[in-house]
């Protein structure tokens, strides 16, 4: 059985960039990279080497310049490409190319932050183009380049593609309770298609693309670089693939941020197979108990977990339609699932699931989409055809249980929703697992004997990273490892929590350790200023609770108090209106820029009393765009959406 609970990495690029400009602090960033699929298995220790480059092994040059990539609109970012070996045991095999974007430092460089958000298989070259220079203004470390880099088979950097996008349109969102032959047939050709393709793509060099050969394309970066050591940033799989770093190449290791841990080895058959479900259910349980007796959760009810079942079990014997997609009990998993990574995303989740009751399937649609990095024009990342393969290459796989029987009746005690349908089938089947890829590999075995400090975070309620694997990381990274834990909601907490942002901050920046056991609590609901009420009134603005706006801009309560309207205005017009009304008001305008998204116009204003007003105007064609595409089913055909927004500062 493959456990997909995806990655999303959805950035509030515009709330952060404006804040960020008025020197507020305490902004966060929404991040969902996560570990994807298979729970790890031990094996013996990889190989390690000494923290030089092997003799022989050519270091290659990074040329900066100024970046030609879609995703990225701030000209201050600079783009480079790298060429490494595709198998570091031979450096005069074939190469691939790894693409790189940087922050520059300010001032007198003092080195380099190494950034990867997660997966295996998610991009880190997107966050740090749309986002990086905020996290690097907001952790303090100026002095320093941020580096994001799309590891080997991710997108830009050699992607995985074993199969076209059709196919993957085609086999998206399957029935996995398959009542016809039809859709048992398309279940199975999607596991041999997959191997097929991966098959005639690649043959034999699959092996290549591992944790451990990316740990040695890292070392080359830093080579390159010309810097004698390395600071690094993981979140999730990320924190894995820096502890494979910090294994391999221990006195190269500055300091590293390994934030939500992810530890694969040592794990029992049953943990392998339990301990990511059974944190997704612990998470829905604590999503349906936010919202039951809550007037702001649409989908309220006496059991909200029986609603949420009772709408599972009509989509699968009557699916949706959307634009002519179907949207049936997988899709509403998959979606779930997407949202459970943040609290950010609940309301959207409670929303999506009260539509879809009255037969709007969109908003289900939008979440699982971004989920499965469908971007908005029927195109695919490369995420969900490059997990597999490095988590294969890493030795990073799901044994096959002594007693089927008895772990199948465990899992469905321990994880009623997120292991209900699976079947005996599911934990003997072989079909389309790692043995049909490659030989079986063997991961790396931690073990950090370095002098560099290293911060790991665990969070109490993390779904897709549970606290154990953090407690499991920092024991097996040594005496300079220090754990802190989160104690609130959702996966990933770079830039959501002041505690946990000062924390990495200080390490990254300063070389700080926390205290040992150090705890971080939640930040406070940022609750409606008391002038809000004396916003004034302009035209054709009709007040709307648009959810799922507010979480594709990045908006949590914590960072921000914020209301949405919607208007027949272009986006361009309504920013106008607002503009006139605000500073005739007395609310001081303190300037615009563009984002980087498309269609969408803002400004920002101090009120009288000199607190922060956000507002920024979406124009309907930005919800065509990937960064806002997710919320577009949420809002009104041919309106035009205004968000209100109070950031502290």
């Amino acid at each position: 059985m493959s456990m997909r609970v995806g990655t999303r990495f959805i950035l509030a690029t515009s709330v952060l960039t404006l804040a960020a400009c008025t020197t507020t602090s305490g902004v966060s960033v929404t991040e969902r990279a996560a570990t994807v699929g298979t729970s790890g298995t031990g094996g013996s220790t990889g190989t390690t080497s000494p923290s030089t480059i092997a003799p022989g092994q050519p270091v290659g040059q990074l040329s900066w310049a100024g970046c030609n990539d879609e995703a990225v609109s701030d000209p201050t970012l600079q783009c480079a490409t790298l060429t490494v070996p595709l198998d570091h045991s031979d450096p005069a095999s074939d190469t691939i190319e790894l693409a790189l974007v940087k922050v520059p430092a300010s001032g007198t460089r003092e080195g380099a932050v190494l950034f990867n958000p997660g997966g295996p298989g998610g991009s880190g070259f997107d966050p740090i183009a749309s986002s990086g220079t905020v996290i690097q203004q907001q952790l303090g470390i100026d002095r320093f380049d941020l580096i994001g880099f799309d590891p080997r088979g991710v997108d830009r950097s050699n992607g995985i593609r074993c199969v076209d996008d059709a196919f993957m349109e085609a086999h998206l969102y399957l029935d996995d309770t398959p009542d016809t032959p039809d859709e048992q047939r398309l279940l199975d050709e999607n596991d041999q298609g997959f191997v097929a393709g991966c098959k005639k793509a690649y043959g034999d060099t699959l092996r290549f693309y591992s944790t451990e050969a990316t740990a040695r394309d890292m070392d080359l970066i830093r080579a390159a670089l010309g810097d004698d050591q390395i600071s690094y940033l993981g979140i999730s799989y990320g924190t894995y693939l820096g502890a494979v770093y910090a294994t391999l190449f221990p006195d190269r290791v500055r300091a590293m941020v390994l934030d939500s841990a992810y530890e694969p080895n040592g794990d029992t058959t049953d943990q392998q197979y339990l301990t990511q479900i059974v944190g997704f259910e612990g998470a829905f349980n604590d999503w349906a108990a936010w919202c039951k007796g809550n007037t702001e959760c649409p989908f309220d009810a006496a059991d909200v977990g029986a609603r949420w079942d009772a709408l599972q079990t009509a989509l699968d014997e009557t699916p949706l339609t959307v634009d002519g997609r179907t949207v049936n009990q997988s899709t509403l998993q998959t979606a779930t699932s997407a949202a459970l990574y943040s609290p950010t995303d609940w309301p959207v989740l409670a929303d999506a699931l009260a539509k879809a009751e009255q037969g709007d399937g969109a908003g289900i649609l939008s979440l699982a989409d971004s989920y499965e990095g469908r971007n908005a024009d029927g195109t695919f990342d490369t995420l969900f055809q490059s997990i597999g393969i490095i988590e294969c290459a890493s030795g990073i796989e799901q044994q096959p249980p002594a007693d089927a029987e008895a772990l199948l009746a465990k899992i469905k005690a321990q994880a009623p929703r997120f292991g209900g349908d699976t079947t005996l089938a599911d934990l003997t089947d072989t079909t389309g697992q790692c043995s049909d890829l490659m030989p079986k590999q063997q991961p790396v075995q931690l073990d950090y004997a370095g002098d560099g400090p290293i911060v790991v975070i665990g969070g109490a309620n993390d779904p897709a990273t549970p606290i154990r694997w953090a407690k499991e990381m920092t024991a097996a990274l040594g005496a300079n490892a220090r754990m802190v834990t989160f104690t609130g909601e959702g996966h990933g907490q770079l830039l959501s929590s002041n505690c946990i942002t000062t924390i990495e901050g200080s390490l990254l920046a300063d070389l700080q350790l926390p205290d040992a056991d150090t705890t971080c609590d939640p930040d406070p609901v940022v609750a409606k200023p008391d002038w809000w009420s004396e916003l004034p009134t302009v035209a054709d603005q009709q007040p709307l609770e648009l959810p799922a706006v507010k979480a594709a801009l990045g908006l949590s309560d914590t960072l921000g108090y914020g209301e949405t309207r919607v208007t027949s205005m272009s986006g361009a017009e309504a920013d106008q209106a607002w503009n006139d009304a605000l500073t005739a008001a007395g609310f001081s305008d303190v300037g615009s820029q563009d984002i980087g998204i498309d269609g969408v116009s803002d400004h920002a204003y101090l009120a009288p009393n000199g607190d922060l007003l956000l507002v920024l105007a979406l124009d309907p064609s930005a919800f065509d765009t990937n960064d806002l595409n997710s919320a577009k089913s949420s809002v009104p055909p041919d309106k035009s959406v205004v968000l209100l927004a109070y950031v502290p500062q």
